[in-house]
């Protein structure tokens, strides 16, 4: 049995880097749009303030570059696997201005997913964004919905929650943001950007603004008001051919990390658009009989490290990024927004909600159902359904009887994942006010100097 689990887990790790190795790597060299393809939009008619804003190179709302904060936005592509779990923890091993640690978002596809692992991604602050059931191209409307569905049936995610998606192999088009902005997502993060078009954060009131030499920015029909896009920011390496995804593996560490440097600088030093790091984690993981990707992990993650010890840089989720684009405060006061507060339920016991309550290093402990289909195994905190899920049937009846002993009951919509007890069928925030504990640490103020006091947080109890 040992043996058959290492050669499928070897047989999956193959397929996965076949597919990405071949999604996103590169991208158009020119930004020289097609004949007659323009983006044009107007900043007096389209206002933040009433839910449009404008593709720029320049921070929102007039914000001189100095006092903007230098944003990273770390993403992981395709199914989350408790070696990629590890792979990706590491890469966020940093701390943020405000004592919080760094948070990332990670996109997920559903085949090979270990959904009681998206369940602590999320618990721990992370954003779980959606990357279709099976990993397609052009997506269809089932496609987004299944993943959906999964990732709130046996992940715990709120559908509130799951609020961004990107397109698998980077394929979008104008019907597949059309298809996000039907299904109430908040943004799609799938275009390209180099220098030429290395805008911040936009809605698409106006039509899209990036990869115009495919005709997109012509196409009225690509608009398509309050959905955002969060363009991918290509890193140029020494023949000026952009990287987009996995740039470490296209050279050596010393290089492409120079190569990641002179890009963030770029940026950090300009009018400070955030600088995305976009991975494929199963690149960076080890298996055996597969060559070491350690040199590369290691690079990236002391890449990552140096990021965190610059002033005003914060590493922040997806959808972190857009709360701050749609509100700009200066970096000095970033740390004091409630999105950017890092805080752990109180709980007197352990429940199977992604996280350690009794604080005993372990996670869910001796809780988690385990679902075995065959080549299709995952654990969760809720019920195992009785067959496979498939892309027609995403969440097939339950395994367990409602009533009989190892029940497990769904997340309701008026409660979130770290509060529900899918055993007891009770929420533990019942309340405004329901009791967390601080999880940030004194850090060195990178904002402007000096020291920072004890928690920046403040007290140990806010609304839930």
């Amino acid at each position: 049995m040992k043996y058959l689990s290492i050669t499928l887990a070897l047989w999956m790790t193959f397929l996965g880097l076949s597919l990405a190795q071949s999604e996103g790597t590169t991208v158009q060299s020119t930004a020289a749009p097609a004949s007659g393809t323009t983006y044009s939009c107007d900043p007096n008619v389209c206002k933040l303030s009433n839910g449009c804003l404008c593709a720029s190179k320049n921070p929102p709302n007039g914000m001189d570059p100095k006092d903007a904060p230098q944003f990273v936005t770390i993403t992981f592509d395709d199914s989350i696997q408790p070696q990629l779990y590890k792979t990706a923890k590491r890469m966020l091993n940093v701390t943020n201005p405000n004592g919080c640690s760094g948070l990332g978002t990670w996109f997920v596809s559903m085949q090979y997913t270990d959904f009681s692992l998206a369940q602590q991604w999320y618990s721990s602050g992370n954003e779980i964004a959606d990357h279709t059931f099976s990993h397609v191209g052009v997506p269809s409307d089932q496609e987004i919905v299944s993943c959906k569905e999964m990732l709130n049936a046996y992940g715990g995610i709120p559908n509130g929650k799951i609020q961004g998606f990107r397109a698998p192999f980077l394929n979008y088009t104008r019907d597949t943001l059309t298809r996000l902005s039907k299904l109430g997502f908040l943004y799609d993060s799938s275009s390209s950007a180099l220098d030429g078009d290395a805008y911040w954060p936009y809605t698409l009131d106006n039509g899209m603004a990036n990869d115009c030499w495919t005709g997109i920015c012509s196409d009225p029909l690509s608009k398509i008001p309050g959905l955002w896009e969060i363009p991918m920011h290509a890193v140029p390496d020494n023949t000026s051919t952009p990287q987009l995804m996995d740039v470490y593996i296209a050279g050596k560490p010393e290089d492409t990390m120079k190569w990641s440097m002179d890009a963030f600088n770029k940026r950090y030093q300009g009018t400070r658009q955030p600088f995305g790091i976009y991975v494929h984690p199963t690149h960076l993981t080890g298996y055996p009989g597969l060559p070491d990707p350690a040199p590369k992990l290691d690079a990236l993650v002391s890449f990552i490290k140096s990021l965190s010890e610059k002033p005003d840089v914060w590493f922040v989720t997806n959808s972190q990024l857009l709360q701050w684009m749609k509100n700009p405060v200066k970096s000095s006061e970033l740390g004091k927004q409630d999105y950017m507060r890092c805080e752990l339920p109180v709980i007197a016991k352990e429940i199977c909600n992604g996280l350690d309550d009794d604080n005993n290093n372990n996670v869910d402990d001796n809780l988690l159902n385990s679902c075995n289909f065959g080549t299709t195994t995952f654990n969760t905190c809720f019920n195992c359904p009785n067959t496979t899920p498939t892309l027609d049937s995403p969440k097939p009846a339950s395994a367990a009887q409602n009533g009989t002993t190892g029940f497990r009951y769904a997340l309701p919509n008026n409660c979130d994942t770290k509060w529900w007890d899918p055993i007891g069928n009770t929420c533990l925030c019942t309340s405004t006010e329901c009791q967390y504990k601080d999880t940030a640490i004194p850090v060195m103020n990178r904002t402007t100097g000096g020291s920072n006091g004890s928690s920046p947080n403040g007290s140990g109890s806010s609304s839930a």
